[in-house]
């Protein structure tokens, strides 16, 4: 297991997007699909919206959803170092 830096944390409001595009591909490529029993999860990305200049509108974010979207990632992350 590696050392985990600051960098690993999320630091910006680039890699807090980046996370959610990463579940958004995920989705729409079929690499991921939700249980009935994570209905919440579904519902709270559900909420999440984009500003008319197509970033997220951090307010419609809740804690259920960034943590889903934080978690795809990371999953990605280590998919993709093997």
């Amino acid at each position: 297991m590696k050392n985990l830096t600051r960098r690993d944390f999320l630091s910006s409001r680039e890699d807090f997007e980046r996370n959610f595009c990463i579940l958004e591909e995920m989705l729409r490529h079929g690499r991921m699909s939700f249980s009935e029993e994570t209905r919440k999860s579904v519902e709270s990305l559900h909420r999440v919206r984009k500003l008319p200049n197509g970033r997220i509108d951090f307010h419609t974010v809740d804690e259920l959803a960034r943590l889903t979207a934080n978690s795809t990632a990371n999953f990605e992350g280590v998919n993709n170092e093997d």
